[in-house]
């Protein structure tokens, strides 16, 4: 997870397949709520999440991915897979910590 230099991206983009008929409810649900598809997408997601992950995700939150892998480890170590775990545990030994 470097870091990079002199790019600064507002968005993010993922790619996921859904069923003809879970895409159309999408775009129904964003025609009647006059929202874009990813309008839509983010308020399900932010709708479904707990309490507990919403507040982790906001404690946890950094523009830099580094800082974001050191604070999600510093906070949920069991969330992180054994190559961010590795990472993070470099980069806390590399900075002294």
């Amino acid at each position: 997870m470097a870091k990079k230099i002199g790019r600064t991206t507002k968005t993010e983009s993922i790619t996921t397949r859904v069923s003809p008929r879970m895409r159309h409810l999408m775009d129904v649900m964003g025609r009647n709520q006059r929202r874009s598809l990813t309008a839509v997408i983010e308020a399900a997601v932010e709708s479904y999440a707990t309490d507990a992950e919403l507040k982790l995700a906001r404690n946890t939150w950094s523009t830099d991915e580094g800082e974001r892998l050191l604070n999600l480890y510093g906070e949920a170590p069991h969330l992180c897979s054994f190559d961010e775990e590795v990472e993070a545990k470099a980069a806390l030994a590399a900075t002294g910590k």
